[in-house]
């Protein structure tokens, strides 16, 4: 009885093992079986998903938004959790200038990554088109410290622009003036066609001393370069430093032969340098000759305009009376009787057209100094 009885349990024993392995099998091949359709399904809703992305983009491409959209809905369906998808749907709405929608997918978004470059700068485009100034300017600063996936410096330096644009369109020059000095330090020297013109907004806003310091970094950088010489050349003579513009202008013509303007740009300053009697190196009949013509010249870019009658006649005596030649103190007078002309024209007549610029040029120059 009890070898049979231990038969019988060793026999139970067997049994349950094979139970045992068969249903460890049974599961083993239920995991693997529901791995693999777990796997197929999400591959195939990503490949929906890039299959409607495609679609869309090639709508997109061809100015086809609203179909375009229709794609894009459907790929982030297929693939929320993909930004990619996401992002290309904000895009396409704001190009239909839904711009409700596109700013709720784009705050998702940024919710996801704060520091997106991409997307703040969709967001900022939103606050321009939204009239929200203030935000849009956060918005583009985010963007130029944020992270790009792909061309990062091109990316920021664009986006700098960007804003300086919406900067300049609503009149805040200091601020767009401090956006082109930052954008002048992150510019690399070899990059030289931004440079310029980072350089010629400068110039344009009225900092002519910052843009004549980024022509001559792209000069020690890049030598005999004819546009970087023509622009120190138009910083200097802003200055008023008209011998250094017309070296400047000179090299460019040199290097460059024929840029736009240059040859207007040469004659002007070499008729200023022969008109100016404050010029090193002249003798004292010359500087009298040269003051003696700058009032001439005064007076008659003044017809038509009502100067104070003292003003005219002593100018005029002056000249009528100028027989001293080597007299300083004649030179002196008549070079400040000039200025007195010009000023009290400028004061009088403001909006009268002046038509003598190499004139013009110089008694600005003077009146400041």
């Amino acid at each position: 009885m009890a070898s049979r009885g231990i038969v019988l349990e060793s026999g139970l024993r067997a049994i349950s093992r094979a139970a045992m392995i068969w249903v460890v099998l049974t599961l083993v091949v239920l995991y693997t079986v529901t791995t693999f359709a777990d796997r197929a399904y999400h591959l195939a809703r990503r490949s929906r998903a890039e299959a409607s992305y495609r679609a869309g983009t090639e709508l997109a491409a061809r100015g086809r938004y609203a179909q375009a959209v229709a794609d894009f809905r459907a790929a982030s369906v297929y693939e929320h959790d993909d930004s990619k998808y996401r992002f290309a749907l904000a895009q396409t709405l704001m190009a239909l200038k839904r711009w409700n929608e596109a700013e709720n997918y784009l705050l998702e978004l940024r919710a996801e990554d704060p520091t997106s470059g991409p997307v703040n700068l969709a967001l900022a485009r939103v606050d321009v088109k939204e009239a929200r100034d203030t935000d849009a300017v956060d918005n583009y600063h985010r963007a130029i410290f944020g992270s790009w996936p792909d061309h990062a410096q091109e990316s920021r330096i664009a986006t700098r622009f960007e804003l300086i644009g919406l900067l300049n369109r609503d009149g805040r020059q200091k601020e767009v003036l401090a956006e082109l000095l930052q954008l002048a330090g992150e510019i690399p020297v070899t990059d030289t066609a931004t440079l310029q013109r980072v350089a010629d907004a400068l110039l344009v806003r009225g900092a002519p001393q910052h843009a004549a310091d980024i022509y001559r970094e792209i000069l020690s950088a890049h030598p005999r370069t004819a546009a970087a010489e023509q622009g120190l050349g138009d910083a200097e003579f802003a200055m008023g430093d008209f011998a250094s513009a017309h070296r400047s202008f000179d090299a460019a013509a040199r290097f460059g032969g024929s840029l736009p303007g240059l040859a207007k740009r040469l004659a002007l300053t070499n008729s200023i340098l022969e008109l100016d009697p404050t010029m090193l190196r002249l003798t004292a009949n010359q500087r009298f000759d040269r003051a003696r013509e700058l009032l001439q010249r005064s007076l008659d870019a003044s017809q038509g305009c009502t100067l104070p009658p003292d003003i005219t006649s002593t100018a005029q005596q002056a000249l009528s009376q100028a027989k001293h030649r080597q007299r300083n103190g004649e030179t002196l007078e008549m070079l400040m009787l000039a200025q007195g002309v010009w000023r009290d024209r400028t004061t009088t007549c403001p909006d009268q057209a002046v038509t003598d610029q190499a004139l013009a040029a110089l008694m600005s120059k003077l009146l400041k100094q």
